[in-house]
């Protein structure tokens, strides 16, 4: 039996998503790597646990990325970041920022996986920058596509 799922998404979406996918992972490990001083973890002192660390966040980041950008194209179509971008960073945003706030307050009030060094800014006790990272980085992974979807 044939399962092809080129009805559903088409080998130009799929470039499209994988590209998307890859400007994220990029972007939010620089972010992870920037962000990294302004929290603590309990076993920081074990080597190689900072490397690890921002590889984990990273690749949970691609998760979400992944996950959100899904969503979005149900609403706006697998080719959102170029046909619609405003439609579908209207999903994006708003899935990234609750996804960032739940786990931020999961990992530091409830499993204690992190805690805030005193120089991380807060709103409603949840570190600023692990919001902002999801109000910031999916536009420019936008901005990103359609400035090399135009160069070609």
């Amino acid at each position: 039996m044939d399962r092809s799922y080129d009805s559903v998404v088409s080998p130009s979406e799929r470039v499209i998503f994988v590209r998307w996918l890859v400007w994220m992972l990029v972007l939010n490990l620089g972010w992870e790597v920037l962000h990294f001083p302004l929290y603590t973890f309990p076993t920081s002192s074990i080597p190689f646990y900072k490397a690890y660390a921002v590889v984990h966040c990273t690749l949970g980041d691609g998760l979400i990325a992944a996950a959100t950008y899904v969503g979005a194209a149900l609403l706006a179509g697998w080719r959102w970041p170029l046909d619609a971008p405003r439609r579908g960073l209207a999903v994006v945003l708003p899935l990234g920022i609750a996804y960032a706030a739940y786990s931020e307050w999961r990992n530091v009030y409830i499993t204690g996986s992190w805690a805030y060094d005193t120089v991380m800014p807060t709103v409603a006790n949840i570190g600023i920058s692990p919001l902002a990272q999801w109000l910031v980085l999916p536009s420019v992974a936008v901005w990103l596509l359609r400035r090399i979807q135009r160069a070609h």
